[in-house]
């Protein structure tokens, strides 16, 4: 009796501990991450104003009171433009269209304007302060002298308007007339 608890005994041991293996690390099967490559950074193309075939003007924002405008120029492949310095920039003042007039037809159709226009062959006359900012193709006007209320009576200039025009040696953006930020 005593050999078959001895028995008994001896078999769950085994079961419980298990007989010793010789796994060696050949059995072992390590899973590792897979390799991200990581694309290097890439650099906004800048292309200088007198190089671009193309330019085109995104207006950002444009301040009525004050004339301030800021925008971004780009080439066709939407590279941005550096180095811009020559331009036309003329502001429109319009009235209120929904204003009531004894002559319609005119009060309708009237506007005055004022032009900033710099050419690189002339700095020295240059109207208004283009700046690039820090950002690639990002530039700032300061339309310094900007005053289209005395060209009209008091009060009568409502909207105002601006078109921007960059000149490259190769190109020049399309003229669009463009509405002040509301």
């Amino acid at each position: 009796m005593k050999i078959k608890y001895l028995s008994a005994i001896l078999a769950s041991s085994l079961l419980i501990f298990g007989c010793g293996s010789d796994n060696d690390d050949e059995d072992i099967v390590v899973v590792e991450p897979p390799v991200v490559v990581v694309p290097p950074v890439v650099v906004d193309e800048a292309v200088d104003v007198d190089d671009a075939t193309a330019i085109t003007m995104q207006l950002n924002s444009f301040n009525a009171t004050s004339g301030a405008l800021t925008f971004t120029l780009t080439d066709a492949q939407g590279n941005a433009i550096t180095n811009a310095n020559d331009y036309d920039i003329v502001y429109f003042g319009y009235p209120d269209p929904a204003s009531p007039s004894i002559k319609p037809k005119a009060w309708k159709h009237w506007h005055v304007t004022q032009r900033f226009q710099c050419d690189q062959t002339d700095s020295d006359n240059c109207v208004g302060l283009l700046q690039e900012t820090q950002t690639l193709g990002q530039y700032t006007f300061d339309a310094t002298g900007l005053d289209l209320e005395s060209k009209a009576a008091a009060g009568a200039v409502e909207v105002f308007k601006v078109a921007v025009q960059i000149h490259g040696s190769n190109a020049s953006n399309d003229i669009t007339l463009i509405a002040a930020d509301e």
